[in-house]
């Protein structure tokens, strides 16, 4: 569109025009597109459980105390970070209040899981050759008798050609997998409407919100590349979300979202 306007500019109405046309054509598409692999939010259904995810960026360490105080405060039954060395040496908050917490390598924790109820199954599986457990998956009954799978993914840039591609595909292998309601969340390096996200949502029945906020850069706020998601499948569906974490020194927002589950 920025063309057309500059071509208009120029006196070339025609060829501006055109490049309008081809645009709007564009811009169409991608939206058809998006409704297909997109959920809104469901505000009247009953939230089940409450989820947080965060990448807290590893060399935070400075911000964990006030990172995890900040997720703790929001009384979450689920807490995810990515990049967790900023936090791990700040957990005495989960004391009491959480029974699982996910083994985490005293050099390197990449991805730490902290669960109110015990899960059913925890395990990890490594994606690529250079970062271990940056991908988790807990299978968790609730209080109330519904269960389903809560996965957890920091996945690498999609351009990091030859072995992107082989991590988006075990990661799909591993949400199809998955036989009941489903809820997955991460840092993913891409946005809903890339090649990479549109490949994994229409290769897994997996649904992103309808309408995303920006999580990177933090400074950006609402208007930033929302890089980091929340994607549900087989009947469970996302309440409500609310972003968090501008002043906590990471370069992503966080997100706590409340799930209902069929």
């Amino acid at each position: 569109m920025t063309l057309s306007l500059s071509a208009i500019g120029l006196g070339m109405r025609r060829i501006g025009g055109g490049l309008a046309l081809l645009a709007l054509a564009a811009g169409g598409q991608q939206f058809r597109a998006h409704q297909k692999i997109s959920l809104p939010l469901a505000p009247e259904q009953t939230a089940d459980v409450r989820l947080i995810f965060m990448n807290a960026l590893g060399e935070n360490e400075k911000n964990g105390a006030r990172i995890i105080e900040t997720a703790v405060s929001f009384d979450p039954d689920v807490i995810i970070f990515a990049e967790s060395s900023a936090v791990e040496d700040h957990l005495e908050p989960l004391d009491g209040l959480y029974r699982f917490l996910s083994p985490c390598a005293e050099q390197e924790c990449e991805l730490l899981v902290a669960s109110k109820e015990q899960p059913k199954r925890f395990w990890t599986l490594p994606l690529n050759p250079f970062w271990d457990d940056r991908y988790a998956v807990a299978e968790l009954e609730l209080p109330n008798g519904k269960s389903f799978f809560l996965a957890a993914s920091h996945l690498l840039k999609p351009w990091l050609s030859g072995v992107a591609e082989s991590e988006l595909e075990k990661v799909i292998a591993q949400y199809n997998w998955f036989s009941g309601p489903s809820v997955v969340v991460g840092d993913f390096n891409a946005a809903p409407w890339s090649r990479a996200m549109l490949h994994l949502l229409s290769s897994t029945e997996m649904r992103t919100l309808r309408n995303p906020k920006g999580t990177w850069p933090t400074w950006a706020g609402d208007y930033g590349v929302p890089l980091d998601h929340v994607l549900v499948k087989n009947g469970a569906r996302v309440v409500s979300i609310a972003y968090f974490g501008e002043n906590l020194g990471s370069n992503h927002r966080g997100f706590v979202a409340d799930i209902a589950l069929p």
